[in-house]
Order: structure tokens, then sequence, then C-alpha cells
């Protein structure tokens, strides 16, 4: 069972593309934190994967697009 509860890239100007497709599967992260990097694209569905997620960090990041309806099922 994965007990990671926080993640965060944050200030890591090394870190661009988009969001791993790994991190949904960390169904345990309460904080996942991607603020002032390079990444891009959109935020997919999956993020509705990360059930016990109560904090979600994105700004000065290059992500565009819709916000995912997913997002409104978490707590």
């Amino acid at each position: 069972m994965n007990k990671l509860k926080s993640l965060s890239f944050s200030g890591n100007n090394e870190i661009y593309g988009s969001i791993p497709d790994g991190i949904w599967n960390l169904t345990s992260l309460e904080v996942l934190a991607f603020a002032h990097t390079q990444l891009t694209g959109e935020i997919p569905s999956e993020i509705g994967n990360l059930t016990n997620l109560t904090s979600l960090i994105l700004f000065d990041t290059q992500l565009y697009g819709s916000i995912p309806t997913e997002i409104g099922g978490l707590i």
C-alpha cells in the first residue's frame, strides 16, 4: 500500500513537460505541489484518482486548459 502523503517539486526549473503519469497512482497523497516549474499541457482527468488530495499547488507553471471536473469529487 502506498503511504506517501506529500510530494513537492516546487521551485525546480528542471521539471518540465506534462505531469508524470505515475503521479496518479499515488492515491494516499494529500498534498501535491508543482509551483514554479516548467510543466506544460493540461491537468488530466486522472487527478480524480487522488481521492485523499486536500492541497493542489500548480501556480507559476505553463499548464493550460480547463480544470477537470474530477477535481470537484476530491476532498
